[in-house]
């Protein structure tokens, strides 16, 4: 890397630089990289080893540092805080030890006296005046030390700024991976808090209670293959789903009718199964696979058995629906109703029923704009009347639904609508928004006229390959690596970190978006 400057000072890959800086000789440095090795190694009995060469070497703070590294392995936390201390104590210049003392505070979760060693600016130059080059580890361990500490106490401006340079300097390092999940960690807390205070003055509508009947009978389809449904997840094996996509039409619409009803009527049934036995997908699949196979057929012979499942209470769709009904269900809606938009308008309209259940013909018609974008007018004008219908709307009708609105406008800005963007006006002005979800009306203009290059149009696959997609992409369905698996410390610094947790695939997005972590920063 050729040296660079920023912030008023030069980096530069030389590792002779470092050398120079701690007088460390060939010899020296061998030892070095030996001790290095043993500290990653992790064994107790190479304490006494440490102890010897920094006897041998009082002058070389690697070897304290290596031995801090090594206390850390073996969990010995007050004898790796007591090196570090004795790390700046005896070597006040050695960068790597005050970072090893601002990560203890970290830890600690003292982050008052982080700035006690890393400087009141958290500026390498400002904790070093008189040095004109710095190696390029510590600038990027300095940076993703100080995003730690901004992200900590909610200055989440400061932490980006940082999170800005290291990826100029170094955007593939494991420091910057580690950067990034402090900086998520922080905005997904203050986008959670920002909800809380937000759900105190939410608009919501008022959905019905499930009706739990004493139906435990289940019903005789005239497929007995259907049966199938009831005892494969999304693993079902290609063959039997074929099988039952080539029954007869007019038959299977009936079997698959009959399911969907099947699942409102034992709700209580198959509710009581999920809390009281150990939850198994294969049994509480067969609603996601009906209403694909509905999809994959495009029947729209069935789309009232299909309403009648999205009108059921949040209940019925935690038990039954999940992550699919958001995630997925635009895609058999759209194969069904891609050309009955009115149809689609209408539920819009229902009064009572679920925001998630609605923002399934949303997603529909962003995929609609961006899979035939001849028809971009025909979508810019659905949505211009779902607009007048909220704005004309009364809050007892029920039917006003401010995270609702909030994600309409955010599909507004996936298909880049700048067309109805006075139309939403009156929306803020009525204060139906859910500012959370899409920004203030100011940040939604912005975002219309400088629209980020994200590609929000997704592949509409058949119903197996959508199948295989869910199960080799989304978590729970793949043994995914710890966010920090396999992320070895390539600078001088090595101190074992407070654990955060990571953020879920279908947690709230915490770049504030109002889409789930997965459809949005994840990509």
């Amino acid at each position: 890397m050729k040296d660079i400057e920023v912030l008023g000072y030069k980096i530069s890959s030389d590792p002779r630089i470092l050398d120079e800086i701690n007088a460390i000789t060939p010899e020296v440095g061998a030892k070095i990289e030996q001790f290095h090795k043993l500290a990653l190694a992790g064994k107790r009995s190479s304490i006494a080893k440490f102890l010897e060469v920094i006897e041998k070497y009082p002058n070389t703070p690697h070897f304290k540092n290596y031995l801090s590294v090594l206390y850390g392995h073996l969990e010995d936390y007050d004898k790796m805080y007591e090196t570090n201390h004795w790390i700046v104590a005896e070597h006040p210049d050695y960068l790597f030890g005050k970072l090893n003392m601002a990560h203890e505070y970290y830890n600690k979760e003292e982050y008052h006296k982080m700035p006690e060693v890393m400087g009141e600016t958290m500026e390498l130059k400002a904790l070093y005046p008189n040095r004109e080059v710095f190696h390029i580890n510590e600038v990027i361990t300095f940076m993703k030390t100080a995003v730690s500490y901004f992200a900590a106490i909610g200055d989440l401006e400061q932490a980006e700024i940082r999170v800005e340079v290291m990826e100029k300097i170094g955007a593939n390092s494991p420091d910057m991976i580690i950067a990034n999940n402090y900086l998520y960690q922080a905005r997904m807390r203050a986008f959670s808090e920002r909800k809380l205070e937000e759900k105190k003055i939410r608009i919501s509508v008022e959905t019905k209670e499930q009706e739990i009947k004493e139906n435990t009978k289940a019903p005789i389809f005239i497929h007995k293959e259907i049966d199938w449904l009831y005892t494969n997840g999304l693993f079902i094996d290609e063959d039997k789903f074929n099988t039952i996509l080539s029954l007869p039409r007019e038959s299977l619409l009936k079997d698959l009718e009959l399911l969907l009803q099947d699942s409102i009527d034992r709700f209580g049934y198959f509710l009581d199964i999920a809390e009281n036995e150990e939850w198994d997908e294969e049994r509480f699949s067969f609603v996601v696979h009906a209403i694909f196979i509905l999809g994959e057929i495009k029947a729209i012979e069935s789309i009232d058995s299909i309403f009648n499942v999205l009108c059921q209470s949040p209940e019925y769709s935690d038990l039954y629906l999940s992550d699919f009904k958001t995630e997925c269900f635009w895609e058999p809606i759209y194969k069904i109703l891609e050309n009955n938009l009115e149809i689609c308008k209408q539920f819009m309209f229902r009064p009572g029923i679920d925001t998630y259940s609605k923002t399934v013909f949303q997603d529909m018609m962003v995929q609609l704009a961006l899979h035939q974008p001849e028809r971009r007018g025909e979508v810019l004008n659905w949505f211009k009347e779902v607009i007048v219908f909220f704005l004309e709307s009364k809050f007892e009708d029920n039917v006003i639904d401010s995270e609702l609105i909030g994600l309409l406008v955010c599909c507004l800005i996936e298909i880049e609508g700048k067309e109805l963007l006075d139309d939403i006006i009156p929306l803020f002005e009525k204060g139906i928004v859910a500012v959370g979800t899409c920004g203030t009306y100011s940040a939604v203009e912005k975002a219309f006229k400088r629209p980020e290059k994200i590609e929000y149009k997704r592949e509409i696959l058949s119903a197996y390959l959508r199948y295989i997609e869910i199960t080799s992409t989304w978590s729970g369905y793949t043994d995914e690596d710890s966010y920090f698996s396999g992320l070895e410390d390539s600078n001088n610094l090595y101190m074992p970190l407070k654990s955060e947790p990571k953020i879920g695939r279908n947690d709230p997005c915490p770049c504030g978006s109002g889409k789930k972590y997965k459809k949005c920063c994840l990509k």
